[in-house]
């Protein structure tokens, strides 16, 4: 995606609850705040590994809950099937990151 701009989760799934939108509504959710994840598989903040951070508002309905969604355990199971995860992959290819050991270890 050289020279294309990468989209994050935000964007992705037109969140409301990412400091970084047009419009924010709510409480901010954690991803656009971590910004130790900056730059990790080219995104802003933890925009494009939203799977790392717990306490998310994934948007995606089939991701459950409010409750449960952006816990770990539902994360671990859940999050591989995510089409904004997918995407990430394939556009990353072999520099994608999985967890923040392969970036922060």
């Amino acid at each position: 995606m050289e020279g294309d701009k990468k989209l994050n989760c935000w964007d992705f799934f037109q969140c409301t609850r990412s400091r970084h939108g047009a419009r924010v509504d709510g409480t901010l959710c954690p991803v656009s705040l971590m910004t130790a994840y900056g730059g990790c598989n080219g995104g802003k903040d933890a925009g494009r590994s939203c799977w790392m951070v717990e306490g998310t508002y994934c948007t995606e309905s089939k991701c459950g809950p409010a409750d449960d969604r952006g816990g770990f355990v539902y994360k671990k199971d859940h999050c591989n099937t995510c089409a904004f995860k997918a995407l990430v992959k394939k556009e990353e290819g072999v520099a994608f990151q999985e967890d923040r050991r392969s970036k922060f270890s």
